[in-house]
């Protein structure tokens, strides 16, 4: 999730937050808001691809366990709608203790790729691969960074993300995997609607792997961007 670009200087619609701004939470989900359009369509000049839509190469779900879930899944070309009508709660800024959280709300977000599924899900069997279409309604999203302040020898002080923890709810779920089990539809459809009445189950059990996934391609919206530009660009004194 990254582009190539030339210049180290912000946009010009982007403005930066000070740091010893005592309204720096506040400022800084200003400057989310204002950024949307662009953040929509992508900021070249700062790394970050479009978010609408996301685009995404492909996304490996491997649950090795003793336990009901046992699959691995491969989800490819995956294209992610509706990310850039994110709500932020709270963003929560520390730069002494090095630490910055962002608690959001997702009303809508549509995944489509393609899907290569093999496993066993609760009770039944999963075979397949196809299209994959998954709707997800009213997501809350907790976002932890455990951030290192460091000195390049530029003499620049820039910010690396150390680990990055997220806690997810989702509202309601709603998944379909064309084409499992070799095209047999009576099984499909069993399949299809078994996990959605019990996806409730279903997330208990593969929360982790899903929260690290998420956890996973956020950093990689974010580092790109702290690995081009200084603090004192991002968040100047």
């Amino acid at each position: 999730m990254i582009n190539e670009i030339t210049s180290r200087s912000l946009p010009s619609y982007f403005k930066p937050c000070k740091r010893d701004d005592p309204n720096l939470n506040e400022c800084l989900i200003k400057l989310m808001d204002s950024i949307r359009p662009h953040i929509s369509k992508g900021m070249p000049e700062m790394h970050v691809l479009p978010l609408d839509p996301m685009m995404i190469p492909s996304v490996t779900l491997n649950q090795n366990s003793t336990g009901s879930v046992n699959f691995v899944a491969l989800f490819t070309d995956l294209k992610g709608y509706g990310a850039n009508n994110f709500q932020i709660n709270k963003i929560k800024a520390n730069f002494k203790n090095q630490s910055f959280e962002i608690d959001l709300n997702l009303p809508l977000f549509k995944i489509e790729s393609r899907y290569e599924v093999n496993g066993q899900i609760l009770v039944l069997p999963i075979k397949g691969n196809g299209k994959f279409i998954g709707n997800f309604t009213n997501a809350h999203a907790k976002v932890k960074f455990e951030l290192r302040i460091f000195e390049k020898k530029n003499h620049k002080n820039f910010i690396e993300i150390k680990k990055n923890k997220i806690n997810l709810e989702l509202g309601a779920v709603k998944l379909h995997f064309s084409n499992l089990f070799n095209g047999n539809k009576e099984l499909g459809d069993q399949t299809n609607r078994f996990i959605n009445e019990n996806w409730t189950d279903l997330m208990q059990e593969i929360r982790p792997l899903i929260e690290d996934t998420v956890a996973a391609i956020v950093l990689g919206i974010f580092k790109p961007v702290l690995e081009t530009f200084s603090m004192d660009d991002l968040f100047p004194v």
